[in-house]
């Protein structure tokens, strides 16, 4: 609740959220971005403390091209896979690593 009550101060004074995003978010911390805040994975409901570290770890040791790769990756859950997908967060990545040569 009081990271609720502390988002609702924000907004009130006019600090504007940039939701989650795989290549910039943290996770657990609120950072500052261009005068706005991105929002870190923790923040998304069903994303607990051990699968935002594990998202950002995974991120932080190798590029990640695809969502395949970041799953098996960070050995995130088909659920957190889901909470990411349906908040947006993994835009810009492929659903696997495969290239086309054609």
């Amino acid at each position: 609740a009081d990271a609720l009550m502390l988002i609702n101060e924000y907004y009130q004074r006019g600090y504007e959220f940039l939701p989650v995003d795989i290549h910039k978010s943290h996770a657990s911390k609120y950072l500052p971005e261009n005068g706005k805040i991105r929002l870190p994975f923790s923040s998304l409901p069903g994303i607990g403390a051990n699968a935002a570290d594990s998202i950002m770890n995974a991120r932080d040791r190798t590029e990640i091209y695809s969502i395949d790769q970041l799953q098996q990756e960070a050995k995130m859950s088909k659920s957190v896979l889901e909470i990411l997908e349906r908040n947006g967060a993994l835009k810009g990545l492929s659903k696997t690593n495969q290239l086309s040569m054609f």
